[in-house]
């Protein structure tokens, strides 16, 4: 993993390559940070995200004693990860960086796929985007009829206005 912090801090771009993926550091702000993730067999690009980072608490008063705590979720979506990929997710067994229990598997981290929700949910969504399709397209008929009547409008009133000759 490699962290883009601010220009301000010395060293704004970090590896971090060890458990505990962390990056400690103080500070006041706040400013985006790219991050970028690298799995091993994994995509070769790997991934980048953004996250922007709070460097003061949500409430009350700074304080230098209460780490201001900045969190989000994001969960990945591996579609066809390729066998040692798989495997070495499969296989995650890490220790918390406090000496906290092993993590035994990481699967309750993961939403379980559903295969007959998620179909349920795809086809919802197609109904949705197809209503869409229909009230725009029907506003657009509407808005094809009212351009078509100004149309013969201006043409009727065309005759009627008297075209000087230029320069005069």
């Amino acid at each position: 993993e490699s962290s883009t912090l601010h220009p301000s801090f010395n060293n704004p771009t970090r590896v971090v390559d060890t458990a505990p993926f962390h990056v400690c550091e103080l500070g006041w702000g706040e400013f985006e940070i790219t991050i970028r993730i690298f799995f091993h067999d994994g995509p070769e690009q790997g991934l980048e995200m953004k996250h922007m980072l709070k460097l003061f608490p949500r409430v009350g008063e700074p304080s230098q004693k209460k780490p201001v705590v900045s969190e989000r979720h994001d969960e990945f979506v591996f579609n066809t990860p390729n066998e040692g990929l798989l495997q070495r997710i499969s296989m995650c067994n890490t220790r918390m960086p406090n000496g906290g229990p092993a993590w035994a598997t990481i699967e309750p981290f993961f939403s379980p796929l559903n295969e007959h929700e998620e179909l349920l949910r795809i086809q919802a969504a197609q109904r949705r985007v197809q209503a869409e399709i229909t009230l725009v397209k029907e506003e657009l008929e509407n808005e094809e009829q009212i351009l078509a009547f100004l149309q013969d409008e201006v043409k009727k009133l065309e005759p009627s206005i008297v075209k000087k000759p230029p320069g005069t």
